[in-house]
């Protein structure tokens, strides 16, 4: 046996035994959802919150979308009764030409959606969280009618739940922070 093969041993000992520590050490860390129920039985303070909070309707088709993910991540799809707070939705969306040919059409385009949002106390109009959430989905233009209309509506919900999610996430973060 040579003396390298006894420093190979010594540094395959060590590396065992690091990560047999960082093992341990890590095993004693926890990881809490920010707004789903702690137990099985009974729901968290942020999600009964989240539950109480009403969602202002909207006008167009997207925004729609916006609002049924901002409800659904919420509160399950469940109807709010009671609602503690009053979320007040504003969504625009607008597409673009990603890319020109040599015959001037854009064989691919992007859908942008953004939303501002607030979130309000009931009764005394205290501001929880106001703020603003965008996204973006593209898809390619096709010789097809129906797989353009059908491919920009996908775009259009692929950037809608983004939005709607990033919306739902801030305003859990604002309760949990009790701001």
């Amino acid at each position: 046996m040579s003396s390298s093969d006894r420093g190979n041993r010594a540094h395959s000992r060590f590396g065992a035994i690091g990560v047999l520590l960082a093992t341990l050490a890590l095993g004693a860390c926890s990881v809490q959802t920010l707004y789903g129920p702690t137990t099985f039985t009974d729901g968290s303070a942020v999600q009964s919150t989240l539950t109480r909070i009403s969602v202002s309707q909207v006008s167009d088709r997207v925004g729609q979308q916006v609002r049924n993910r901002v409800i659904f991540q919420m509160a399950g799809g469940k109807a709010i009764s009671d609602p503690l707070y009053n979320m007040t939705l504003s969504v625009t969306s607008r597409q673009i030409g990603l890319g020109i040919t040599v015959t001037e059409a854009s064989p691919v385009y992007s859908v942008i959606v953004q939303a501002t949002f607030t979130v309000k106390k009931v009764g005394t109009e205290e501001v929880l969280i106001t703020g603003t959430a965008g996204a973006n989905a593209s898809w390619n233009y096709v010789n097809q009618i129906y797989a353009n209309t059908r491919a920009k509506l996908d775009a259009e919900n692929r950037a809608a739940e983004q939005v709607g999610n990033q919306i739902a996430t801030r305003v859990a973060a604002a309760i949990a922070a009790g701001s």
